[in-house]
């Protein structure tokens, strides 16, 4: 069962946030290198190419791809239909699709490339190896994964404020609460290897104050900390964030901090690899 804490808020909001992590964040941060090369070649070779893409929130992910792969044939899956984009390309198709149950039996094996991003928000520390597993079911033998994700903490800011100080403080106990791998995105490779990809290869990208990202960075951290406070209002679990005022109040502390010279740094870890072609059942 989804933990997931982001969706609240005002309507819209949530789907707002995606995409300006997708198009302001997350594609200048990798060089707009929407796949890695190796995969990018290969899917290039392939006559039609069938790509899923998981919990894939507005679609943003699988229209960006798609312009880079006008021959592939993309499906993305949510449990969230209502933040799904119009007017998409035709070769793009978002459906429902819940990671924490078997996919229909007509999509298993169908795919030469599964893509997951930001599942840190919605998967206790015990679920990811039964996920990664149950993605594993849609590659065909010798399939790729391509995972990209952060962690709960992977926000940091120097110097240390007492803005920034009350939402690490806060964020700690909300997600060690939920039970979410505090360590990530260092264990996601483990994760992956232990859900049975093979070859797997990581690359972590780090932002910096000091480059062009750096409003983008901060725009974006603000955003995720409107929401998890928001998160937090919502379980009545934390008693220090008990109303939509008191999370305003709190995120309007950190970005006068930014405003007053505070420097905010952010990491993305991907990893990618391959299903064995000898997969069996689990």
């Amino acid at each position: 069962m989804s933990i997931y804490y982001l969706n609240n808020g005002e309507e819209g909001w949530e789907a707002g946030r995606l995409d300006w992590s997708h198009h302001q964040m997350v594609m200048p941060l990798v060089g707009n290198n929407v796949l890695p090369r190796e995969i990018r070649q290969e899917l290039e070779s392939t006559p039609s190419p069938a790509i899923a893409d998981i919990c894939t929130g507005t679609g943003a992910w699988a229209v960006s791809v798609a312009k880079e792969l006008p021959n592939a044939q993309i499906r993305g899956f949510d449990i969230d239909t209502t933040k799904f984009a119009q007017n998409l390309p035709p070769h793009v198709q978002l459906q429902f699709g819940d990671v924490f149950s078997p996919f229909p039996s007509e999509l298993l094996e169908k795919f030469d490339l599964v893509h997951a991003r930001f599942l840190v928000s919605l998967l206790r520390t015990e679920d990811w190896v039964p996920v990664a597993r149950n993605l594993m079911t849609l590659l065909r033998p010798g399939g790729w994964i391509l995972w990209e994700d952060s962690g709960p903490f992977e926000f940091r800011v120097l110097p240390i404020t007492p803005g920034w100080m009350r939402y690490a403080k806060l964020s700690w106990l909300f997600c060690s609460g939920n039970g979410m791998d505090l360590r990530m995105p260092a264990t996601l490779p483990n994760h992956i290897e232990d859900a049975g990809f093979v070859d797997l290869k990581e690359k972590d990208y780090h932002t910096s104050p000091y480059e062009k990202l750096d409003v983008a960075t901060k725009e974006s951290m603000l955003r995720l900390a409107y929401q998890t406070f928001l998160g937090m209002v919502a379980s009545g679990k934390v008693e220090e964030m008990r109303t939509e005022a008191q999370a305003k109040s709190a995120v309007d502390e950190i970005r006068k901090e930014f405003e007053q010279g505070t420097l905010c740094f952010w990491t993305l870890k991907r990893v990618w690899g391959r299903r064995p072609p000898d997969f069996g059942d689990w």
